[in-house]
């Protein structure tokens, strides 16, 4: 018989536990005071150890419930972003980082037991939370179990919990991933005609990868941008036959007059003749066609192409995780508010078969992935 759980998990009971031996600790500290205090380390670093664990806890505390809430109420297992450094990352935020984080301000050898005991209790109760999962999700569980610890995250996995682009490839038919870096640019042909979206970082890393598709670059006879940060119109070079193609508003960001990151960065300029094109314009190769889609955010003139009105290519309009749509890393816009004007619009697409992004991968099921959004309009 199936186990039914709540979105709490096994955390009430974590909780109260935790808390009694909290409660305990931090009686027996007040009673036998001083004993149990640390001496000869300052008050005043403890508290700035402590200050900086809380800063680094608490976003890692609401980015997980805010993902395992949506997981939650979708019905999927969340494996990517936070999920991807440990299988049960608010636990191991309480017992390691937040928690300690908050006992420091009490200078109590004592106190910081508190930490080992979390440790034990959690163990005593996960796996109840863990035998539910195994029975929702089976041998998607059972792989995520193996390749993933359960609290201790893989801090050299930082990069590919929140960039993992789609591998190098037959993405479907006519469709061919060439990724290098975090980046992956694309390749769609229709036999006789082909096309590529965006141009990644270029270099000898992407010519190694473009050799692994069965299209020759010399071939590729226009190339769209997204976009033109450096991963995505790095390598235009190694399309010498193509002609370039970018959105009109993001002249201004390879033309040195708009920088990026606070005025440290500017896009690099294309060294090459180009196009611009407007929102709503159509392109033709052959039986390809080409519709450009403004989605600013990212940039003032970011860039969505719908290819054959099915295939749409988003460049850094949005992200994926567990197969849903979120907008991209705010780090990296310039404007998160009118990226997610911009996804609502991309949302009303009907009948894409297949999105694609530049560094969350590709998914088939657009309508999923885009509920959250749709709900929004």
């Amino acid at each position: 018989m199936q186990k039914e759980m709540t979105v709490w998990g096994v955390g009430p009971k974590f909780t109260l536990f935790s808390v009694l031996y909290l409660v305990l600790a931090l009686a027996a500290h007040t009673i036998w005071y001083p004993l149990f205090v640390m001496r000869g380390i300052p008050h005043a670093l403890l508290i700035v150890v402590g200050v900086v664990l809380i800063a680094i806890g608490v976003p890692i505390w609401v980015t997980a419930s805010k993902e395992v809430d949506r997981a939650y109420e979708g019905g999927y297992l969340a494996t990517q972003g936070v999920y991807a450094l440990c299988r049960h990352p608010i636990y191991g935020n309480a017992i390691f980082i937040t928690i300690p984080g908050v006992l420091l301000f009490f200078r109590s050898w004592l106190l910081l037991t508190v930490p080992a005991v979390m440790y034990v209790i959690f163990w005593l109760f996960v796996r109840e939370e863990e035998d539910c999962l195994r029975q929702q999700f089976g041998a998607a569980y059972l792989k995520y179990q193996k390749e993933v610890p359960a609290v201790f995250p893989r801090l050299w996995k930082l990069r590919d919990a929140f960039w993992y682009p789609e591998p190098t490839g037959q993405v479907t038919e006519g469709l061919y991933a060439a990724t290098a870096g975090d980046a992956s640019m694309f390749v769609y042909c229709d036999g006789e005609h082909a096309i590529a979206i965006d141009a990644g970082y270029g270099g000898k890393a992407l010519q190694r990868q473009l050799m692994r598709i069965p299209v020759e670059p010399a071939s590729v006879t226009h190339l769209f941008l997204t976009h033109a940060d450096v991963d995505h119109a790095g390598g235009v070079d190694l399309f010498p036959n193509a002609q370039v193609y970018l959105s009109g508003e993001e002249e201004r960001m390879i033309d040195g007059s708009t920088p990026r990151m606070l005025g440290f960065y500017h896009s690099p300029r294309l060294g090459r003749p180009y196009t611009l094109l407007a929102d709503g314009d159509v392109v033709t190769v052959g039986a390809i066609e080409v519709r450009a889609i403004a989605t600013p955010g990212h940039t003032p003139g970011a860039m969505s192409y719908l290819v054959n009105n099915s295939v749409l290519f988003t460049g850094d309009a949005l992200a994926l995780r567990n197969g849903r749509v979120r907008s991209f890393y705010r780090l990296f816009n310039m404007d998160t508010a009118t990226q997610k004007t911009s996804i609502v619009k991309l949302a009303r697409l009907q009948n894409v078969s297949l999105l694609c992004t530049a560094h969350t991968g590709c998914i088939a099921d657009y309508a999923l992935a885009m509920k959250d959004w749709r709900e929004e309009k």
